[in-house]
């Protein structure tokens, strides 16, 4: 689905989904790593970076990726959007998916790994897997039912979304977001679930009660990206 226009297109790094456009709604995961992508991830993707490496990331992500995500205080506002681009402080990806994303591109995104020199791939998935997510865990809610957010979950999410090390139960159009790659905070569940995605997940608003919508969004939160 290439709806973007070229100029955006040439800059953005992560694709939108969870997503959720990356995340929450149908299609953030769609993009199909390379085979490059999947061989790499256990050589190359590591949990903790060096602080020299995340420096030299925040560089390479200024200057490619900046223009459509978000990430820490640095907030982008791109002048034409459809789906929802993801804002890094909102969403934790794992470095293998990182690198997928930069290499194989997405449902709104384009490859940029010919566009890097040599070590900024590397560098930027340092900076992204270790800079993201820090809004995560503001928005948990004690309140909310996890037991009933997994009901919720197989029963309106399951048919899209992986999780759990539980596929998708469905063959959608636009594969959902995978919560094995990627954790999204409960704000931007609750936002995607509500609002839905224009072609690409149905709004559940009026569907769902908002215990319901709360429930599914602290399981997601919990659970996804372990």
């Amino acid at each position: 689905m290439e709806r973007w226009q070229h100029a955006v297109r040439t800059t953005c790094l992560v694709a939108a989904c969870l997503a959720l456009g990356l995340v929450a709604g149908c299609g953030g995961s769609s993009g199909k790593a390379t085979t490059s992508a999947r061989s790499h991830t256990t050589t190359t993707a590591r949990p903790a970076f060096s602080a020299a490496l995340v420096a030299s990331g925040e560089r390479v992500f200024a200057k490619h990726c900046s223009t459509c995500h978000s990430i820490g205080d640095k907030f982008s506002r791109p002048a034409f959007v459809e789906s929802p681009i993801p804002n890094f402080n909102t969403v934790k990806p794992k470095p293998e998916y990182i690198r997928a994303r930069v290499e194989a591109g997405g449902i709104d995104m384009p490859t940029i790994v010919n566009e890097l020199r040599d070590g900024e791939l590397q560098a930027v998935v340092a900076f992204v897997a270790a800079t993201s997510g820090r809004d995560i865990e503001a928005g948990r809610d004690p309140s909310a039912s996890v037991t009933l957010g997994e009901q919720v979950f197989k029963g309106h999410c399951q048919a899209c979304h992986w999780i759990a090390g539980r596929p998708s139960t469905g063959r959608p159009e636009f594969p959902g977001t995978r919560f094995e790659e990627v954790r999204p905070s409960a704000a931007l569940v609750i936002r995607q679930v509500r609002r839905g995605i224009e072609e690409e997940m149905p709004s559940f608003k009026g569907k769902l009660t908002d215990a319901q919508i709360r429930a599914v969004a602290q399981y997601v939160t919990q659970t996804a990206g372990r």
